[in-house]
């Protein structure tokens, strides 16, 4: 199961590489094919910078003091027109949804945006050994909570001082990255062949389902999640709670990705998935594919995927821009994609009435080496072959 291995190796890179001290003689390679799920996209930036500690951005907060609202916005477009700049987004939501997202974003202020496109553990990686052969790619960096605080604790990001972040779920604002939206993850089933009483009431159920069920080969933090619950929650000893997950294994199919895992589900080649982002079905069903999440197991599991400022950045005002607008004036794009926005003044799609349980990044990050162990283990259970796009 390598995919599960990676996270920790890029961990491992990340923190080795900074302690290196002088950069790469040679810079990093932009071309796009770094990308692992074969979606568009293009390249970042090329200017040097990646040894900035966020001083431009720290004064264009300072020419942003003591405005507030309209006058606020004002300014700061005012101060991005004057930098020109062609924003560089790095981001592992996929293209059809973070296209049009960054498609609104320009047709309100004629900013262009470069999309580069990657699996998260390809955007830790990436944007780490560009910094180090001092090389600034990305201005804006968007992935996963956990993948965050790593390059959070790289020192990758600049300090994100702004009023909209106060309209941010606490749990996913912290120094310098905040949360734009929110993967929900849940069990969902073919309808055709699940039904009935077979239709999981809870997780136990779903981890001790009798049938196709498939997993996500890098859910680490999924399953770090539901093992606490399990045990802080349920009164389950550890090892009683490894052995539901032990017993999902056994002849499961393990997928590498959410997106492709649903839409394998939607086809017909599974009964059920374990951990599909919630956001993907509404979409499909309303296509006519036989799914459904519904009723929900609960709880459901939450966590933040969020925006940070290259501490880098050569646009600092353009660059706060784009997470400004993304947190505030962008979320209605996002929930027209069926994502549960981050910001709590806006409606989202999910359910307010079921129960949630949050991934604690910076808890997981801490143990990580645990948890990937683990569940690497309970994935070679299986004994299938990854299935990849």
């Amino acid at each position: 199961m390598q995919r599960n291995a990676t996270f920790g190796v890029l961990l491992s890179l990340s923190v080795l590489l900074g302690a290196c001290g002088g950069p790469p003689t040679q810079e990093p390679d932009t071309d796009t094919g770094a990308a692992t799920d074969g979606s568009t996209e293009q390249a970042g930036g090329t200017t040097e910078g990646g040894g900035d500690t966020g001083s431009g951005l720290a004064d264009v907060n300072t020419e942003l003091e003591g405005l507030e609202d309209d006058e606020r916005r004002e300014k700061l477009v005012e101060l991005a027109s004057d930098e020109g700049c062609e924003l560089s987004f790095y981001t592992s939501t996929n293209v059809d949804e973070s296209g049009p997202l960054t498609d609104a974003f320009t047709d309100e202020y004629d900013i262009d945006v470069s999309l580069y496109r990657a699996g998260s553990e390809t955007i830790v990686q990436r944007v780490v050994e560009e910094a180090n052969a001092n090389f600034q790619g990305a201005d804006v960096v968007g992935t996963n909570g956990p993948e965050m605080t790593v390059l959070s604790q790289e020192g990758l990001f600049a300090p994100l001082d702004t009023p909209v972040t106060d309209d941010i779920a606490e749990f996913g604002v912290t120094e310098d990255w905040a949360a734009y939206y929110l993967n929900i993850f849940v069990p969902v089933w073919n309808t055709d062949r699940v039904s009935g009483d077979a239709v999981p009431e809870s997780w136990e159920d779903v981890l001790t389902y009798d049938g196709n069920l498939a997993l996500e080969a890098g859910d680490w933090d999924w399953f770090a999640t539901l093992m606490q619950h399990f045990t802080e929650d349920q009164g389950m000893s550890e090892e009683e709670a490894l052995d539901l997950f032990r017993e999902a294994a056994k002849g499961a199919s393990v997928v590498d990705g959410h997106t492709l895992m649903t839409e394998l589900l939607a086809a017909g080649e599974y009964d059920m998935t374990a951990s599909s982002y919630q956001n993907r079905v509404p979409g499909l069903a309303a296509d006519g594919a036989p799914i459904s999440w519904e009723p929900a197991v609960q709880p459901s599991v939450v966590r933040p995927n969020a925006l940070a400022v290259h501490r880098g950045t050569q646009c600092p005002a353009t660059a706060l821009l784009f997470v400004e607008w993304t947190l505030t004036d962008g979320q209605p794009q996002l929930v027209e994609q069926d994502y549960t926005p981050a910001n709590t003044t806006v409606t989202g799609a999910f359910p307010e009435d079921v129960e949630t349980i949050l991934v604690d990044v910076e808890a997981l990050i801490e143990d990580r080496e645990k948890w990937e162990t683990l569940y690497e283990e309970i994935i070679r259970e299986s004994g299938a072959e990854v299935i990849e796009d």
